[in-house]
């Protein structure tokens, strides 16, 4: 394992650095804890979806998780819609906000590219573990009417891109994502008894 090419000295800076600082909400997870939920998401898709899944799959599965979202230390959380608008308009890897993230954290870029070309499984459990996450902040912490809307927005995106990935890996058990979503997003907090 080499060491990555991101400057380390940004990690301690990943706990402080908030998420969904444009959308009204109760609290605002950090970088930090969005990766690190992210992971354990995409953990639970991929033993249910794949519960053969290659030890090297599995380590790309975490290292994609922890660093998807790394240049976000330096740049801040750009909000979602401006980034999905420049990758609409831009071809896979040439939005300026890709080149930019892959300039900060090179790292997390070589290995997202390298999912979607050679373990696409590996990068749909990533993904929907992405969106997870930000649905369960939404509606855990979103605020007024537009919290909504982007919790709508996000389970339709949730949605499309689990039919993406049923087309594109065709082996993969993907009800069991569905199954994974539908308990999480029940948000009931589950405590061990002693009895």
């Amino acid at each position: 394992m080499e060491p990555m090419r991101y400057d380390i000295r940004n990690l301690p800076f990943a706990g402080t650095v908030t998420r969904w600082h444009s959308v009204n909400c109760h609290r605002y997870p950090s970088v930090a804890e969005h990766s690190a939920l992210v992971a354990l998401y995409a953990r639970e898709f991929a033993s249910r979806v794949y519960p053969q899944m290659s030890s090297e799959d599995q380590v790309l599965l975490y290292e994609l998780a922890l660093m998807h979202d790394l240049s976000e230390v330096v740049t801040g959380d750009m909000p979602s819609p401006i980034k999905r608008q420049l990758k609409a308009v831009f071809p896979l890897g040439e939005s300026p906000i890709d080149q930019l993230e892959a300039a900060i954290c090179p790292d997390a870029a070589e290995r997202e590219h390298f999912a979607i070309e050679s373990r696409p499984h590996v990068y749909y459990c990533v993904k929907l573990a992405d969106i997870l996450d930000a649905m369960v902040v939404i509606k855990q912490e979103g605020k007024g009417p537009v919290a909504a809307r982007i919790e709508q927005e996000r389970t339709q995106a949730f949605f499309a891109l689990l039919k993406d990935a049923s087309v594109h890996c065709p082996d993969g058990h993907w009800d069991h994502a569905r199954a994974v979503m539908d308990t999480v997003m029940t948000l009931e907090h589950i405590q061990i008894d002693g009895a």
